[in-house]
């Protein structure tokens, strides 16, 4: 199987070429920085994401994984495409495998689980012993050259799956707490987008955002949804407010810089670290 991007060693590729211009400041200081990406019907799609996540809670909850496993599928690509502008690396590869994992979701935390462990060794073993072709034909590439293309692979393919399919298993099992970590990161979103696309810095957004949770996060503990209690709700508030901003910078890690473009990994940032989490604790 051939690697999507050129068939050429990483050195031959000087780094940043391809690489759109950043939105703001300097290319080294959006490595790690979210920028919001105003064209287009931002504010009405993340309306209907919302709409959609809700129907799916209130009709059948197994039916969220139909657009998951796209969207999924979907962000594992444009990571790929990110890295493959700059280093080899397969982006129908990890796309493949980001999908599954999100799939094995259906199967509950076991499986999503097992498929994570599956694919990375598949991941892994795929540039190990096809390493060969898949880098450089007629060579035998280096270790570290073999591990830097399962890595990049990987990075694309299971964070979002792993978000997506967490948030699947919510639904399922916790149809409460699924409402109520969607209204939270929701808050979140909509503050730190209303402020933060037209702030000159990096903490009006986020900022605003948690202020915006924090109202939510009051009328949750007014209604206090099962299966939460008077102590465990803020606790579990206190998650969104430290893993959304996070998952946006981790989001941004995924990435050779923090201002590519890649709306599907975008729409799950996010909810990288919270929906495993809340996952996790409950």
């Amino acid at each position: 199987m051939a690697a999507s991007g050129t068939r050429a060693t990483v050195a031959a590729r000087p780094h940043g070429t391809g690489l759109p211009r950043p939105l703001s400041g300097s290319a080294g200081s959006s490595r790690y920085t979210y920028h919001h990406w105003t064209d287009g019907p931002k504010v009405s799609l993340g309306v209907a994401w919302f709409v959609v996540l809700m129907a799916a809670a209130y009709l059948e909850p197994r039916l969220l994984l139909a657009v998951l496993v796209p969207l999924a599928t979907v962000a594992a690509y444009q990571i790929g495409h990110a890295w493959s502008l700059q280093e080899l690396t397969d982006r129908r590869l990890g796309a493949a495998v980001g999908c599954v994992v999100t799939a094995a979701a259906w199967f509950g935390p076991v499986g999503l689980g097992l498929a994570c462990v599956l694919g990375t060794a598949t991941l892994v073993g795929y540039a190990y012993i096809v390493g060969e072709a898949v880098l450089d034909v007629g060579t035998t590439p280096a270790g570290g050259e073999r591990l830097r293309f399962a890595e990049l692979v990987v990075r694309a393919a299971l964070p979002g799956a792993v978000a997506a399919g967490s948030l699947s298993i919510l639904a399922v099992e916790e149809t409460s707490a699924f409402v109520a970590v969607v209204l939270l990161v929701s808050a979140y979103e909509i503050g730190d987008f209303l402020v933060g696309s037209g702030s000159a810095n990096g903490l009006e957004g986020p900022i605003a955002g948690l202020v915006a949770m924090a109202v939510v996060s009051v009328g949750l503990y007014l209604v206090l949804p099962d299966p939460f209690t008077n102590a465990t709700l803020p606790l579990f508030a206190a998650v969104v407010a430290l893993g959304a901003p996070l998952g946006q910078i981790a989001g941004s890690a995924l990435l050779p810089r923090g201002d590519m473009w890649a709306p599907a990994l975008r729409r799950l940032d996010s909810y990288l670290l919270v929906a495993p989490l809340w996952l996790l604790f409950l």
